[in-house]
């Protein structure tokens, strides 16, 4: 039987579960976080990606591969995700992980025949069929839009728990304002 989690108790779930990472003391970014808890929680070595072999239009803007028996989570982002769209896609991977979604198995010949691929070999979204995708406003798959939701959580959270110019934005914004 499930428990039902009254309003703003999964929030809750989500603040503690970041709360006890330990993190550097600048700059807080969301990359911050997920590193952190990879290694911390999940006692494994991140791998950030931003290779261009998964990129398509219509293909998934993040990606969470984890390969337990290496210690290793590939995660990967668009590459043309930059600042505020990055950090989501981040967050959205590293909400997979703290609501304990499991990506589907994927056989490693997907995997292979993905790293062969380039975004403009027009192959990229069937080879991506079965790859989960970031979640829109129609997805209705609902780990997705839980880890949705939890990108947007995280990147309110990174700028309201960080020290005092601990945060890339706040201390760019003290800097530009410093005679």
């Amino acid at each position: 039987m499930r428990m039902r989690l009254r309003r703003g108790g999964l929030k809750d779930v989500w603040d503690q579960a970041l709360s006890a990472l330990v993190l550097p003391a600048s700059p807080w970014t969301v990359e911050a976080l997920l590193r952190a808890y990879v290694e911390q929680v999940r006692g494994h070595q991140l791998v950030l990606s931003r290779e261009s072999f998964m990129a398509s239009p219509e293909g998934p803007s993040g990606a969470w591969i984890p390969l337990d028996s290496l210690k290793t989570d590939i995660v990967w982002a668009h590459p043309a995700a930059t600042g505020v769209q990055l950090d989501h896609v981040l967050g959205h991977e590293l909400g997979h992980m703290v609501n304990g979604d499991e990506p589907e198995k994927r056989d490693l010949r997907d995997a292979v025949r993905l790293l062969q691929l380039s975004h403009t070999s027009g192959l990229a979204r069937a080879a991506l069929g079965g790859w989960r995708c970031r979640a829109d406003s129609t997805s209705t798959d609902k780990r997705e839009q839980k880890a949705e939701d939890f990108g947007y959580f995280t990147e309110r959270w990174v700028a309201r728990h960080s020290p005092r110019g601990a945060t890339l934005l706040v201390s760019n914004m003290r800097q530009s304002l410093e005679p």
